[in-house]
């Protein structure tokens, strides 16, 4: 039996061992980076001058996207995938009433079913690691759970439902599965002035992308480990690297984008009308 072999086996003995996965969504963060854009565009200059403006920034987690919120989008997908079993819902702790409203089908000018698998809707922490380990604590206290887990993020609505399967086969065939997909374009590293100092080999280079997909005792031992060594991670590869394990990469998807900035959402909502468009062509 290999290293590998031996990192896998025990957790398919454990409870939740199935080919099936439980799912973190994190979405607990603020979008600053989405509003400080906003911010710095002519229309949001003018915004700014009327009384209360600085509160009008939309909560990029509930932007309308094809006529419904965007993180509905995102839960679509995991409620249609066979394979996961129940989700956890991670938000800040204001949009929490907004969120179980949403989970319930109770999102004002829209009927829906709900989403059943969404089984608790929690508030993240003061950054992304605490959010994700909130949500941890969850599936370990509230539901007993011990096996495969997934990190997705909530800002993340057009993830196709492959490489949903691929992250998982790959979790059970390898012990951990992260999306990525190769980098088009050369990459340069600049000093702090703009120089250029070294043109990196693009072949080597992935761009990260969610799921994440992490046996759970990995992950506890992980998040153990970060908070002991203060480590802040952008994502939960790095803090199971920093324990010393691979992190074995499985192929995503260019339309797997992250709403990161305001124009990210005119790309978003052209890929889910394509999605759509393929979807009513294939019944």
């Amino acid at each position: 039996m290999t290293a590998q072999e031996e990192t896998i086996t025990p957790a398919l003995s454990t409870k939740g061992s199935a080919k099936e996965a439980a799912v973190i969504v994190a979405c607990g963060g603020l979008g600053l980076r989405y509003q400080k854009s906003l911010t710095q565009t002519p229309k949001a200059e003018e915004r700014s001058t009327r009384e209360g403006a600085s509160d009008d920034l939309p909560e990029k987690q509930f932007l309308s996207l094809a006529g419904k919120p965007l993180l509905a989008h995102t839960l679509d997908a995991l409620e249609k995938h066979a394979l996961i079993r129940l989700v956890v819902l991670i938000l800040p702790e204001t949009l929490i009433g907004k969120g179980e409203a949403l989970v319930k089908g109770l999102w004002p000018d829209r009927a829906a079913d709900g989403y059943p698998k969404v089984r608790a809707v929690r508030a993240g922490g003061e950054d992304r690691t605490a959010s994700v380990a909130n949500g941890l604590a969850v599936l370990k206290e509230e539901f007993d759970w011990r096996g495969l887990v997934l990190i997705q993020d909530g800002v993340r609505p057009c993830t196709p439902a492959v490489v949903f399967d691929r992250v998982i086969e790959g979790a059970f065939s390898k012990g951990n599965a992260v999306a990525a997909i190769p980098l088009r374009d050369t990459i340069k590293c600049a000093d702090g002035d703009g120089i250029v100092r070294r043109t990196l080999d693009r072949r080597n280079l992935w761009q990260i992308q969610t799921p994440q997909g992490f046996w759970m005792r990995d992950l506890e031992e992980a998040y153990r480990e970060g908070r002991r060594l203060g480590i802040q991670a952008t994502d939960d590869a790095a803090l199971v690297e920093a324990i010393g394990q691979p992190v074995y990469l499985v192929k995503g998807d260019p339309a797997n984008l992250k709403l990161t900035y305001p124009e990210d959402l005119a790309l978003l909502e052209a890929i889910v009308r394509r999605q759509q468009c393929l979807a009513s062509i294939s019944l």
